[in-house]
């Protein structure tokens, strides 16, 4: 932006040093009339550039963005008043040079066009010019403003995703907690410790975009070892993980969903569960795979769908080409989730 600037910056230089010097450039392909250089006419190009640069810039950044979008009768107003005071300063030129300008020109007829016609010609084309270099800025500031507006709304909802899958695994901890003390289980205690880092980790750990997938990993090992504690049968629950996946840079929160579904729909009190996580490596991202046992259940649950349906709106918002999420069931009738991430262009 800043490089922007000063291209801008040095643009704007030259175009003022050339206007300012065209008179003199003339010279070079007729250095005849050399001879016929006057310094009241070079210094009265001089005060017209000097004139009409400083109301371009007074136009372009103080009166435009004042008046030109709400009050469009001062914008007129103060117009005018530009012209009149550009026609003004020529008549002065004209006025008082040595040469007797003014009366050659009142002979010729030509008074007007040289005092108003002309001057007005250029002082339009000059405020114009200012116009369009004001609007121009002005929709890129506004596009840019959009693009702010966009951004901190993503922001807004990818929070309230967040907060919305949260307290969900909080709920079911506590549930598991009070299973166990009613229980009178010595594993309370340890319940307890692993509650509190996945306490810490939802509060202090995920505020950032991204977390190393080895801190998303320890976060599900409690949360599977919370969710196994309460198991009527113990089956087989696995977690299986490729070394090089663990440093990949990922957004949080986003597997522990499919891991809570996984128990939620695939433990009863009366079959073995088969429930197993895989992460993969791949060129470029990462695979994750959640396969459990397909089990009857006769009471109607609520809200089901809504953590999918945060996760996939969460997957379009931060990984928007960049995901690929299969559900449903595999040829031994298991059912499974796949979610391959590219994690390289984060």
């Amino acid at each position: 932006m800043i490089g922007r600037f000063f291209r801008k910056f040095y643009l704007h230089i030259v175009i003022w040093t050339i206007l300012l010097l065209l008179p003199f450039i003339t010279y070079l392909y007729q250095p005849d009339k050399i001879a016929d250089f006057k310094p009241y006419s070079a210094l009265s190009h001089l005060v017209n550039i000097v004139f009409l640069a400083t109301h371009f810039y007074l136009h372009c950044y103080v009166v435009a963005p004042t008046y030109f979008f709400g009050r469009r009768k001062i914008f007129v107003l103060l117009m005018a008043l530009g012209f009149a005071t550009y026609v003004a300063l020529n008549y002065c030129i004209v006025y008082f040079n040595p040469d007797g300008e003014l009366a050659h020109l009142t002979k010729e007829n030509i008074l007007f066009v040289r005092l108003v016609i002309g001057p007005g010609i250029i002082y339009s084309l000059c405020m114009i010019t200012s116009s369009m270099i004001f609007l121009y800025d002005e929709q890129a500031r506004q596009k840019e403003l959009n693009k702010q507006i966009a951004l901190e709304k993503t922001t807004a909802e990818l929070t309230m995703l967040k907060l919305q899958i949260s307290p969900h695994f909080l709920f079911n901890t506590l549930n598991n907690i009070r299973w166990l003390i009613r229980k009178q289980s010595s594993d309370s205690e340890d319940t307890i410790v692993k509650l509190s880092e996945m306490l810490r980790y939802i509060l202090y750990e995920v505020d950032g975009p991204k977390v190393e997938l080895f801190k998303e990993i320890d976060h599900m090992r409690n949360f599977i070892a919370l969710q196994t504690l309460r198991l009527p049968i113990q089956g087989n629950v696995a977690l299986d993980i490729e070394d090089r996946v663990k440093h990949r840079m990922i957004t949080p929160l986003l597997f522990i969903h499919f891991v809570d579904n996984a128990f939620k729909y695939g433990v009863d009190s009366k079959t073995e569960p088969q429930i197993q996580f895989q992460f993969q490596d791949t060129p470029g991202g990462i695979i994750f795979i959640s396969r459990n046992s397909i089990l009857q259940h006769t009471e109607p649950r609520p809200n089901e769908g809504i953590g999918l349906t945060n996760v996939r709106r969460r997957l379009q918002l931060l990984y928007p080409n960049r995901h690929d999420l299969r559900i449903g069931k595999t040829d031994a009738g298991d059912f499974e989730v796949t979610l391959k991430l590219m994690t390289d262009e984060d």
